[in-house]
């Protein structure tokens, strides 16, 4: 479904929906612990992939599935209040490029632990896996039309408020910096900008490359808005590292705009000029 934006995207706003899936696959490690510690962390993959698998996110009329990686590493385990609490790094990416590495996630958990959707009470494991979820929905869906990601940025951003104000407030001021940076209107120009790379993606896989062209051209146009604002956004920094092999091969012949990509994303300049010397 990825490639069918050019033509589902109007129809995407204007027709009645139905569930959006998300397919997680996760991996705890939790070596770092003393063995004896490791029975009680044993079932915490399987819980966090059924929280995800098992739950309709949003609405998505093509009932299109986001495939996702989730790897957490537990680094210390202590008891506070007759609670054990973890403290792990998490890493998130969905199979599209939406990439989230978060090291200050601190949580009780134990054997039997309610996994709730409905809970009312702020859940400093529910709710960090809910917050990251709409993160990333909210990239996902401004694939599909001009910054349709924005409710689930302000679900987002509606949980990071409560757990600033939480008993668990580690990390959460800096969630709230990573949203705002993605959401702040000097990103804006980029956002506007995923639903005509992921149409100059369509057109590339179909082999029109004069239309792949100028769709990519128009990217890197709102790309330049961006840097010229903010040379070292984060956020476009993570959407480079994602997909700078497909603008490596929307401009293989171009090599102008080669030369654009490489002032912008400096980073992965060697296969931008490799392309053009193949």
């Amino acid at each position: 479904m990825r490639f069918l934006v050019p033509l589902l995207s109007l129809l995407f706003i204007l027709q009645p929906v139905n569930a959006q899936v998300l397919r997680v696959t996760a991996t705890v490690n939790y070596d770092h612990l003393p063995f004896e510690e490791h029975k009680y962390l044993e079932n915490l993959a399987m819980h966090v992939e059924d929280y995800y698998n098992n739950y309709a996110w949003t609405d998505d009329e093509y009932e299109t599935d986001i495939d996702m990686n989730i790897n957490i590493i537990i680094e210390t385990v202590s008891e506070k209040s007759f609670e054990r609490i973890y403290k792990a790094q998490f890493l998130i990416k969905s199979v599209s490029g939406e990439s989230f590495y978060d090291k200050e996630w601190e949580f009780p958990y134990q054997q039997g632990y309610n996994f709730d959707h409905t809970a009312v009470q702020f859940d400093p494991l529910c709710n960090f896996l809910d917050f990251y979820a709409f993160m990333i929905l909210g990239g996902e869906l401004d694939t599909y039309g001009t910054t349709l990601g924005t409710p689930y940025y302000d679900a987002a951003q509606d949980i990071a408020n409560r757990g600033v104000l939480s008993q668990y407030t580690r990390g959460w001021n800096s969630r709230l910096e990573e949203l705002q940076k993605i959401t702040n209107i000097r990103t804006r120009p980029l956002r506007e900008a995923k639903p005509v790379f992921f149409e100059a993606v369509y057109y590339l896989e179909e082999g029109n490359r004069k239309l792949a062209h100028a769709r990519g051209l128009k990217v890197l146009d709102a790309i330049d808005k961006v840097v010229r604002e903010q040379p070292n956004n984060k956020y476009l920094r993570t959407f480079f590292d994602a997909h700078y092999q497909t603008f490596a091969e929307l401009f293989r012949d171009d090599a102008k705009s080669l030369e654009r990509l490489i002032d912008y994303d400096s980073k992965h300049r060697e296969t931008y000029r490799n392309i053009f010397q193949d």
